[in-house]
C-alpha cells in the first residue's frame, strides 16, 4: 500500500448499446403509436360526418332565409331539394323517383311519426301554389330525417365494409 493511499484504477464502461431501449423509450413509443391511432380515429370521424354537417347546415340556412323573407314556397322547394340531394347520397337512383315510391323512401328513413308526417306534407306542399307548411315542425323533421338518414348510410357502409372483409379473414384462416 502507498503511503497516499490505495492505487486507483480507472473505470471501464461497456460500450453502450441502442437496443434494447430502456424501459421508458417503450413507453414513449406506446403513447406516441396511440395518439397517432386517436388523431387518425378523430379525422376519419371527421369527414366521414361532413355530409351531415353539410345538410345541418343548408337546413340552418333555410330557416334563416324564411325567418327575413317569409316566403313559404322557397322554404318548402330548398328543403325537398335537398331531401332529393340525401337521399342521392344514400342510395343514388333514388332521387328520380316519385309519387309512392318517393314516399316509402322517405318513410323508410323516418324515425318517428311526427318526423315521417312532416315530410309527407312536404312531399304533397311543393306542388301547391301556396303552401302554408308548418314551419318549425317542418324544420325538425328535416334536421332529424337527415341525421337518422346519414347516420343510417354511414352504419350501412361499415357493414358492407366489414362484410368484405370477413371473406378475406376467413379465407386466411
Amino acid at each position: 500500500m502507498n503511503a497516499n493511499g490505495p492505487v486507483l484504477r480507472d473505470i471501464h464502461l461497456p460500450p453502450a448499446a441502442w437496443w434494447p431501449p430502456a424501459p421508458g423509450w417503450w413507453i414513449v413509443a406506446a403513447a406516441v403509436l396511440l395518439a397517432i391511432c386517436g388523431v387518425a380515429w378523430l379525422l376519419r370521424r371527421h369527414v366521414m360526418r361532413r355530409p351531415l354537417r353539410a345538410a345541418l347546415r343548408e337546413v340552418d340556412s333555410l330557416e334563416m332565409n324564411y325567418a327575413r323573407d317569409h316566403d313559404a314556397a322557397q322554404l318548402v322547394d330548398g328543403a325537398s331539394r335537398l331531401l332529393r340531394r340525401v337521399a342521392r347520397r344514400i342510395e343514388p337512383g333514388v332521387a328520380s323517383r316519385s309519387g309512392d315510391a318517393w314516399r316509402a323512401f322517405v318513410q323508410r328513413h323516418g324515425r318517428d311519426a311526427a318526423t315521417r308526417g312532416a315530410l309527407d306534407d312536404l312531399v304533397e306542399a311543393r306542388f301547391r301554389a301556396y303552401p302554408a307548411p308548418d314551419v318549425p315542425v317542418l324544420l325538425a323533421a328535416l334536421r332529424t330525417w337527415c341525421r337518422d338518414a346519414l347516420r343510417g348510410e354511414l352504419r350501412a357502409r361499415k357493414r358492407r365494409r366489414d362484410a368484405h372483409d370477413a371473406p378475406a379473414e376467413a379465407a386466411s384462416a
